[in-house]
């Protein structure tokens, strides 16, 4: 393995955020529609590793993330990455001028149904998401 490779390596152990831009990727009681784990139409799903992060540093990135997409950050999914490494995925760093701890789940079969399937387990691996704080929506 080589240095590049060692630096974009992510451990099962960490933790990713998925911020969440629809209101529709969330159920009245906060839990997490697996729509909002659904790479579709691209070939990977945007996530930000916890890695060395204070909440209000991924929450800030969250709001980053929200105004270049121009959408409301209703909350954050986090989950562990080894559920998508369970599931075949892969989890690449990516780091972005604005997020140092970007990474892509890439490797996502191409049909939607697969897609759909993993994306449930994704999505109940997350008990709930977090709200964003009111300053920041």
């Amino acid at each position: 393995m080589t240095d590049e490779e060692t630096d974009k390596s992510v451990s099962s152990e960490e933790l990713l955020a998925r911020f969440i831009l629809f209101k529709s990727h969330l159920r009245q009681d906060w839990t997490v529609r697996p729509d909002a784990f659904i790479p579709h139409p691209w070939p990977e799903l945007s996530v930000t590793r916890h890695l060395q992060l204070h909440e209000d540093e991924l929450w800030m990135i969250g709001r980053i993330v929200a105004r270049q997409t121009a959408k409301p950050l209703y909350g954050r999914a986090d989950f562990p990455a080894a559920i998508a490494q369970q599931h075949k995925l892969q989890v690449v760093a990516d780091p972005v001028s604005d997020n140092p701890n970007h990474a892509n789940i890439t490797d996502w079969p191409i049909d939607k149904p697969t897609q759909k399937a993993i994306a449930q387990k994704i999505a109940e691996a997350v008990d709930k998401a977090l709200q964003a704080p009111a300053d920041f929506a």
